[in-house]
């Protein structure tokens, strides 16, 4: 028979994070087990600096809605399915990538394997099964689920150094321009000296200084290319807006500077 406060105690049990299992012998039950799942130390500061770099986190747990809640609770997650099955995690990252975004997913499990590979990015434990690590798109060696923070920002970083680069390429040819084409037309066009906002010495000299700016800058970009632009834990509206600053409006600086520097100069020479 059933015990008259069996669901009194396994909800009590879910309540406090712990999954209740009945015990029973024939078809008598007698008690519930405490299985309880143990939240890493670090865990919810880890998932702290992942909504500091704007990503939201969702657990996708078997549990049942009352142990599902407890543990994110003690987790710090922002949100969380349970009793989910492979097709309920499926469903909540196509749902996410309608939306727009990229998903990364942490699993170890074969129930996992359909939405690693559904995911944008899926990351399997090395403790986990043969489908999950197939499935994912990389597997990490020490297990450890917030791993995907590092991966995140290794990401973030590749990206944000080819962008950082790219603007900066971008805005010195812009101010390039100021100081090759009133060079080249000043002669024929006598108006195009209104464009000479530099105030360099000469056509020639202005080329010419446009020149070594050029040969001396790119150089200087490849320990940024090596070493990669820091990434810090923020939005990505911030992290745009600090970037189109100092590479965008500084690429635009960079070159009036050089250039003007170089030409004074190459004018004592020619």
């Amino acid at each position: 028979g059933f015990p008259a406060d069996l669901e009194e105690k396994a909800n009590q049990v879910a309540s406090e994070g712990g999954t209740p299992l009945a015990v029973a012998l024939d078809d008598r039950i007698y008690g519930i087990i405490y299985l309880k799942d143990t939240v890493k130390p670090g865990m919810k500061e880890r998932f702290d600096q992942l909504r500091e770099m704007g990503i939201r986190t969702i657990m996708c747990t078997g549990d049942n809605p009352l142990t599902a809640a407890t543990i994110a609770r003690e987790a710090g997650v922002d949100d969380f399915v349970a009793e989910s099955k492979p097709e309920d995690k499926i469903a909540v990252i196509r749902r996410e990538q309608e939306l727009g975004k990229l998903v990364a997913m942490t699993g170890d499990g074969t129930n996992d394997a359909p939405a690693l590979a559904q995911a944008d990015v899926g990351l399997a434990m090395n403790s986990g099964t043969v489908a999950a690590k197939e499935a994912a798109n990389m597997v990490d060696l020490d297990s450890d689920p917030s791993k995907i923070i590092e991966v995140v920002a290794i990401g973030k970083q590749l990206l944000m150094t080819r962008g950082a680069l790219t603007t900066f390429s971008i805005a010195n040819d812009v101010a390039k321009y100021f100081a090759i084409i009133p060079a080249m037309f000043m002669l024929a066009i006598p108006q195009m000296s209104a464009l000479n906002v530099m105030g360099l010495g000469s056509p020639l000299s202005a080329i010419l200084s446009a020149l070594i700016f050029n040969a001396v800058i790119i150089p200087l970009l490849i320990p940024l290319a090596m070493k990669g632009v820091k990434y810090k834990p923020m939005s990505s509206d911030r992290l745009l807006g600090r970037n189109l600053l100092i590479y965008g409006l500084g690429g635009m600086v960079v070159p009036f500077v050089g250039i003007k520097a170089i030409d004074l100069l190459v004018h004592l020479w020619i």
